[in-house]
């Protein structure tokens, strides 16, 4: 840099949260630490309503002191605090000359619950403070866009990465069964309450129990796990197929735009896996023999029913030697390589 200046490339990364939101953000910021070098700047959950505007002020800048003029700041949003608390976050920044912020939208919370789908112009003008934007798919672009959104520079993400380290020797058995990895005890799923396939079974993340929803019906339990390798490690012994699905309207017109970190997890599990015709990466999933894209459960149960084993194994195959990239980090490693180069350069 001119006048012997160094740039940092710092990127946030959120603590006090559970779930898959903290372990995407957790994920994505690791391996920017590890392979690219990269500076954390910590973001505590908390009740922001709780701050004075000076409690406000003194928590932020003890957030970003390490930051420099002419530094690049990777935003990992939504933080999970509020929109206030990004707003405040990002203008913190304005005083800081020459500095470049890269916004990288894990999700977009009006998107995920029409309750809130008012506040989406308010969103949208706070991504219009990025320099660059990292959007999940070309149909969330497109999306934000015919909403408003005006910042040139974007990058498209695709696919979450999972990397994880599991024993590869164990390919994943052919089985006419469907695994479903999500919360489906405290969060309900329409389609699983009502399996009714003597042909197809259902392997949910849940503890064995009785439930009155699995009774006489084909399902099993893989049990739970609050660990991604003991997640893939019971996926790909289960074998069969991963699904990617959701009964809600708002989500399933959500993951027509979103990039979902299950569908990563199966994938990196080395299952083929089942997902709707609509969502971004479909097209990817049929070109590479990643798995079924279907319009309804009920085509995706009638077609398990009649796989053979050597058409599995194929799906298989590809699904393994894709998942590669997953486990390996890949899919973050370039995307961040991408957004600070186009950033900086083009």
């Amino acid at each position: 840099m001119e006048g012997g200046i160094v740039l940092t490339v710092h990127i946030t990364n959120i603590y006090g949260l559970a779930g898959t939101v903290r372990k995407a953000q957790q994920m994505v910021a690791n391996i920017a630490k590890r392979d690219l070098h990269f500076n954390e700047l910590g973001i505590y959950k908390y009740p922001m309503h709780t701050d004075t505007a000076d409690m406000l002020r003194t928590r932020l800048d003890g957030v970003i002191a390490s930051v420099g003029y002419g530094d690049v700041v990777i935003f990992q949003f939504p933080t999970w605090n509020g929109i206030a608390f990004d707003e405040a976050f990002v203008a913190h920044f304005n005083g800081y000359r020459e500095l470049k912020k890269i916004f990288f939208l894990h999700d977009v919370p009006p998107l995920m619950d029409n309750r809130v789908l008012k506040e989406l112009d308010r969103y949208i003008a706070l991504y219009n403070r990025a320099d660059l934007i990292i959007l999940p798919s070309r149909n969330m672009a497109d999306y934000l866009c015919s909403k408003g959104l005006t910042v040139k520079k974007t990058v498209i993400q695709r696919m979450w990465d999972a990397p994880v380290d599991i024993d590869l020797a164990e390919k994943p058995p052919f089985r006419r069964r469907i695994n479903f990895a999500a919360d489906v005890v405290q969060v309900p799923r329409s389609f699983v309450q009502h399996w009714d396939s003597d042909m197809v079974e259902l392997a949910v993340t849940a503890q064995p129990g009785e439930y009155v929803w699995a009774e006489g019906r084909n399902i099993r339990y893989l049990g739970w796990f609050n660990h991604e390798n003991l997640l893939t490690d019971a996926l790909r012994k289960s074998g069969g197929f991963g699904l990617l699905w959701h009964d809600d309207l708002a989500w399933i017109e959500y993951m027509k735009r979103n990039a979902c970190c299950k569908l990563g997890t199966y994938l990196a599990a080395g299952l083929p896996v089942i997902v709707h015709e609509s969502i971004p990466e479909a097209d990817t999933i049929r070109r590479k023999h990643l798995g079924l894209t279907v319009a309804s459960m009920e085509e995706a149960i009638g077609r398990v029913a009649i796989i053979t084993e050597e058409q599995y194994v194929q799906m298989r195959q590809a699904a393994d030697s894709f998942g590669y990239l997953i486990r390996s980090g890949y899919f973050t490693r370039k995307l961040l390589t991408d957004a600070v180069f186009q950033l900086l350069y083009d």
